[in-house]
């Protein structure tokens, strides 16, 4: 998408998260290669609290080529890390945050994934300030 936002990421931005899904699913297929549909769908999602499928949709969004949109690969990074976190925390499962590993080994959220599976595991880190 060259000129301007889709529709889909109105509605998001609207809260009209059931019309940005089904708007997304739209744009998506009118335009295949175009990452992102499948961000703002991931967005809808989110919003509307299906994490696994808002992480499936940033995961692909992340695979295609974003060379010619205006999607930033880091807005995804988190958004994926968000998602999956939320799920996490819902099912009190921090293994769940292994596929943000798996998706983004490099990722910028790499480092929070230790901390919150030992938040979700109840381990609670202190944090010690070394005198020079």
């Amino acid at each position: 998408m060259g000129y301007g936002q889709l529709r889909s990421g109105a509605l998001c931005s609207a809260g009209r998260f059931d019309e940005a899904v089904a708007a997304a699913t739209a744009e998506a297929e009118a335009d295949p290669g175009d990452p992102e549909p499948y961000f703002n769908r991931g967005q809808a999602l989110t919003g509307l609290e299906r994490f696994l499928e808002a992480a499936a949709d940033y995961e692909r969004a992340l695979a295609m080529d974003s060379s010619a949109s205006t999607l930033d690969p880091e807005a995804v990074d988190d958004e994926l890390f968000f998602a999956l976190r939320s799920e996490a925390t819902r099912r009190g499962d921090p293994a769940v945050l292994n596929r943000y590993l798996a998706v983004l080994p490099s990722g910028r959220n790499v480092a929070d994934v230790a901390k919150w599976a030992d938040k979700l595991a109840g381990i609670e880190r202190v944090w010690v300030r070394e005198r020079e």
